[in-house]
């Protein structure tokens, strides 16, 4: 007959405070820290730089991401641009296609690549081959790469949607705080009396060079907002799109 020796007690209080040690000591490796950026997820080489130089791969919380423009920036300090596009739509057809539009669609074309998208408010990130958002957020950032010269040069860009105003139908982002160019821009959408819809594209910008300023941003900055709105244009035609504004 064999005998069960009974554990005492001092032999089960060593083994609770060795397994308590082996967890401080060696904690399990579902508990280690992840970034929860995939650089790997991301097709351009210059956003992936822009992102791993500023640390964002490394954020555990996007709430550390700032926009360059607040509510005590002085306008008169910036540059602006404007420009006006006309759409034979009615205001709550193209409205809804803006707010609701999918970005890998709407920031996708010859001069503009779309890279990564962030939602602050849930912490999360969106690849090109995750489905994207129904509609757009405050707290949304995008990363784009623009295309220059059919691709020979490639500068990373990176904004904030900062306002989505309902009752007077804009939307305002802005470059984040470490981009070259600083500022923001907004997209307002007038019901014109014919029926039709007028958008006024406004950009406020500024840089540390006079030449960018003057020359380069004005001139490649018209050429990516035609081609945005040439893809906004190409989706307000689609019957999905047939959303109201809200109130």
């Amino acid at each position: 007959m064999i005998i069960k020796k009974k554990p005492s007690n001092n032999s089960i209080l060593k083994s609770i405070f060795f397994l308590l040690i082996s967890g401080l000591l060696f904690p399990p490796a579902v508990s280690q820290k992840q970034h929860p950026i995939n650089l790997k997820e991301i097709p351009q080489k210059k956003v992936r730089r822009y992102i791993e130089k500023r640390s964002i791969n490394k954020m555990d919380d996007f709430s550390a991401i700032h926009s360059s423009w607040n509510n005590n920036t002085d306008e008169s300090a910036f540059n602006i641009n404007e420009k006006i596009f006309n759409l034979k739509y009615k205001l709550s057809k193209v409205w809804g296609c803006y707010t609701h539009a999918d970005p890998l669609t709407n920031w996708s074309g010859r001069k503009i690549r779309f890279g990564l998208l962030i939602s602050k408010p849930s912490n999360s990130v969106t690849y090109r081959s995750n489905p994207s958002p129904t509609e757009i957020d405050t707290g949304q950032v995008y990363f784009l790469n623009l295309r220059i010269i059919k691709g020979l040069v490639n500068v990373p860009v990176a904004f904030e949607i900062t306002r989505i105003d309902y009752s007077t139908q804009l939307i305002e982002f802005s470059y984040l705080d470490n981009n070259k160019s600083q500022g923001r821009q907004t997209i307002q959408f007038f019901n014109n009396p014919d029926g039709n819809t007028m958008i006024v594209h406004r950009s406020y910008f500024k840089s540390d060079s006079r030449f960018r300023d003057q020359i380069l941003y004005p001139y490649f900055h018209k050429r990516f907002i035609n081609e945005f709105h040439r893809n906004m244009k190409k989706l307000v035609r689609e019957p999905e799109f047939e959303v109201a504004f809200k109130d």
